[in-house]
């Protein structure tokens, strides 16, 4: 018995197969590594015993600039 031949992908099929892959595991690697480092920041927090003040006076004054809307001249 002989097999009827593989059709031969056009380079526009062989470009969206790597694109559909590459998109999936894109999307497995990110489901696995952002809980990962979100992980990672809350043990490194709990490790020195919470965040420092400098950091949270620091986080508070960005925000304040981002609500004002920029730095004032």
């Amino acid at each position: 018995m002989t097999r009827p031949a593989k059709e031969k992908l056009s380079w526009l099929e062989k470009r969206d197969r790597r694109r559909r892959r590459r998109k999936l595991f894109e999307e497995i690697l990110g489901w696995i590594l952002v809980p990962a480092f979100v992980y990672m920041i809350y043990l490194g927090v709990k490790s020195v015993g919470g965040i420092p003040k400098e950091l949270v006076d620091f986080g508070n004054e960005l925000i304040g600039l981002v609500m004002k809307g920029g730095a004032s001249r």
